[in-house]
């Protein structure tokens, strides 16, 4: 079977606009052909097995004027951490797209059309495609998430490196929506935000220490020894109490490389009087009330008597 002519070069073989294939000169029939597939209309992909969320994103935000991928999809191409039934939804279901109040929700197949008083800010362009902006984005999904999945999505815009957002930002669009369904779990989790943090697991441990009453950990301070010699930083830490958490992804397990710095690091740390405490996948579902316990008795052996009664 002879392959099929190219495309023109200012069309995306992967998928593009049926308006712009015309105005390029492809003919009806080969867009009616089984070369391509219709998510919806006036859009064509090329058939594959794959599916691109930011094409589809981009396709789905030029064919409808003023409108932003929005929701569980934008989430996905802003790259905040979901829980996982969140993720496949997102990844495997239809394409969330919000616009302005006034103008109505977009009607087509393959989307779930939202409306809401978006403002210019609230519209960020990525790789072409118009999403709406992370701090607006972390809004709209308070109502579909638990505390410890929330506050490592909005940790997630805090990063140490190329932050998305502020908490400035954030509570700025959690005032301007004082009636959008979950702004009271978007308000009591917006405290609880942390700069700095380097993984969603770290934000789920914290929020699992606060929430069984111990003191809240640091996030990723730099240790040094007596000497100001640098030895670490762990994601979180008790200074005063000299007691370092470390939450220890599969990369860790996985890369001996990686575990042997492990290693090394927890060494200096102990040789220097630190308690050094160690949490996995495992402590933070079935096994979370001996890990509790665990770091209860460590911060009691250091002399922390907990809340006054």
């Amino acid at each position: 079977m002879p392959k099929p002519t190219p495309l023109p070069s200012g069309l995306d073989p992967n998928g593009f606009l049926v308006a712009d294939a015309y105005a390029a000169g492809v003919p009806r029939g080969r867009l009616q052909s089984k070369e391509f597939v219709t998510p919806s209309r006036g859009i064509r992909l090329a058939r594959s097995d794959d599916r691109n969320l930011e094409l589809l994103g981009r396709l789905h935000t030029a064919i409808t004027p003023r409108c932003a991928a929005s929701h569980v999809t934008a989430a996905l191409l802003w790259s905040m951490p979901l829980p996982k039934y969140l993720e496949e939804e997102g990844t495997n279901g239809l394409i969330h797209v919000t616009r302005r109040q006034e103008i109505g929700r977009v009607k087509r197949r393959g989307v779930i059309g939202h409306r809401a008083p978006l403002l210019a800010r609230d519209v960020r362009l990525v790789n072409g495609v118009h999403l709406t902006s992370p701090e607006w984005t972390w809004v709209d999904l308070a109502r579909h998430m638990g505390r410890g999945s929330l506050v490592a999505a909005g940790d997630s815009l805090l990063a140490r490196e190329s932050p998305l957002s502020s908490i400035a930002a954030i509570q700025e669009v959690i005032d301007r929506r004082p009636k959008v369904k979950g702004i009271r779990m978007a308000r009591e989790i917006l405290p609880l935000l942390r700069e700095g943090v380097d993984s969603p697991q770290e934000s789920r441990l914290r929020v699992k220490i606060v929430d069984a009453g111990l003191p809240e950990p640091a996030v990723t301070l730099p240790i040094f020894d007596d000497l100001g010699r640098y030895m670490s930083t762990p994601d979180l830490q008790y200074k005063e109490y000299k007691i370092a958490l470390e939450y220890e992804g599969d990369h860790h397990r996985s890369d001996p490389v990686q575990w042997g710095k492990d290693i090394e690091r927890d060494d200096r740390l102990r040789a220097n009087g630190w308690i050094v405490l160690r949490f996995s996948l495992v402590q933070m579902k079935g096994g979370w009330g001996s890990a509790e316990k665990k770091i209860r008795d460590a911060l009691v052996s250091r002399g922390w008597r907990g809340p006054a009664s």
